[in-house]
């Protein structure tokens, strides 16, 4: 499979996977809730990610307004990330804190590797254009949600 057709795929079933969420009672008001109630319902906590970015999908691909929307919830993810670290670290032995600290740090740096390796092979066929660059900020602000949410769940924060 091409780089290019690789990535259309896992666009695609984002896409659709968003589409396909369990529908709730009531839609969460925040992420870390979406967490809980995926967890709790042995469901799969990352659509939260799906449905927090789904404002997002509503851009034409390789389009300021999608790319800027990636970008802000790239920002959003990371904040979150910071939020829930000063919580654990308030909280939390020393020791406890400074894993926390490496877990989040190294899943983030694995997730964006991932997004780096998409985004070269795709360059590999093709010149940097909107498109490209609007995929790797999907990629990136989802990165940085799974990210969240994986901490989250490591903290037990999600019950």
């Amino acid at each position: 499979m091409t780089p290019i057709a690789r990535l259309a795929l896992v666009t695609t079933v984002a896409a659709a996977s968003c589409l396909a969420l369990p529908a709730l009672a009531e839609e969460p008001e925040t992420a870390r809730a979406c967490v809980a109630i995926q967890s709790e319902a042995g469901a799969s906590a990352a659509e939260c990610v799906n449905r927090f970015q789904a404002d997002c999908l509503q851009y034409e691909e390789g389009s300021h307004a999608g790319l800027a929307c990636f970008l802000e919830a790239k920002e959003k993810w990371g904040g979150l990330i910071k939020e829930r670290m000063e919580e654990i670290r308030a909280s939390a032995p020393d020791e406890i804190s400074q894993i926390a600290g490496i877990e989040v740090k190294y899943d983030l740096q694995q997730n964006l590797l991932q997004c780096d390796r998409i985004r070269e092979l795709t360059l590999v066929r093709k010149d940097p254009d909107e498109k490209t660059r609007h995929a790797h900020a999907r990629c990136e602000a989802t990165a940085v949600g799974l990210a969240y949410v994986k901490l989250l769940i490591q903290s037990n924060a999600s019950r």
